[in-house]
């Protein structure tokens, strides 16, 4: 084999090497950073439209991390999580402006309660129509279904949940209700829902997330 030969073999080498480095390295978090700034817009326009809502997401997706830290969720599960944390309300914007914004919750009948929760149903619909979120959809769709499924008998329930829909659930509430009648409260409807409205697993992470006073100090900030 002449030495040209080799050179050529060896530059190809080379420049396979570096386009698949590109393609699967590079490219790829590339387009993982816009797919997350695009995300992030969404909640924000979320954010925007119901004033109530407003920063609800950033302590929801703070917590959320952490308990899936505390469960040592894969890197994988820990990215979807965030993704579906940050999506999981988009289907609000079928949902009426004034049911939101200027009927407060406690007002509100069976059917306006109905009506509010099927934004769920409407985010999981909405993902689903997006090849590169579709994954997220059953997460979106399920995070507001109790773990004893009392709420709906014909959804999943317990451990076919999944496991980012029960972290979800079990963070968006104490976060609603820290923000609604304080911390210590919303720690006492945690616990007594724990196996009920709520998977023990994710309960009992996110009770020991909030007993590290960094950690809640630190959130606090953010509501």
């Amino acid at each position: 084999m002449g030495i040209l030969t080799v050179i050529i073999l060896t530059l190809m080498t080379v420049a396979t090497f570096w386009l698949l480095y590109y393609s699967r390295i590079i490219l790829s978090k590339q387009l993982d950073e816009r797919t997350n700034e695009s995300v992030k817009a969404f909640g924000t326009a979320i954010e925007l439209r119901f004033p109530t809502h407003k920063g609800l997401s950033k302590r929801v997706i703070t917590l959320s991390e952490a308990v899936a830290k505390q469960l040592k969720l894969s890197p994988q599960q820990r990215r979807d999580l965030e993704l579906a944390g940050r999506l999981r309300d988009i289907g609000l914007c079928a949902i009426p402006y004034r049911l939101v914004n200027d009927l407060p919750a406690n007002e509100w009948n069976v059917a306006d309660k109905a009506t509010y929760f099927r934004h769920a149903e409407v985010s999981g619909t909405m993902l689903e129509a997006i090849p590169e979120l579709s994954r997220l959809a059953p997460v979106a769709r399920f995070h507001h279904t109790r773990y004893d499924g009392a709420d709906d008998p014909t959804s999943p329930a317990g451990l076919s949940l999944p496991m980012q829909s029960r972290i979800l659930k079990v963070v968006a509430d104490f976060v609603w209700y820290e923000r609604l009648q304080g911390s210590l409260i919303a720690r006492e409807i945690l616990k007594a829902g724990r196996g009920s409205a709520y998977c023990p697993l994710a309960a009992d992470a996110l009770l020991t997330v909030l007993t590290s006073s960094r950690v809640d100090q630190r959130e606090h900030s953010l509501v």
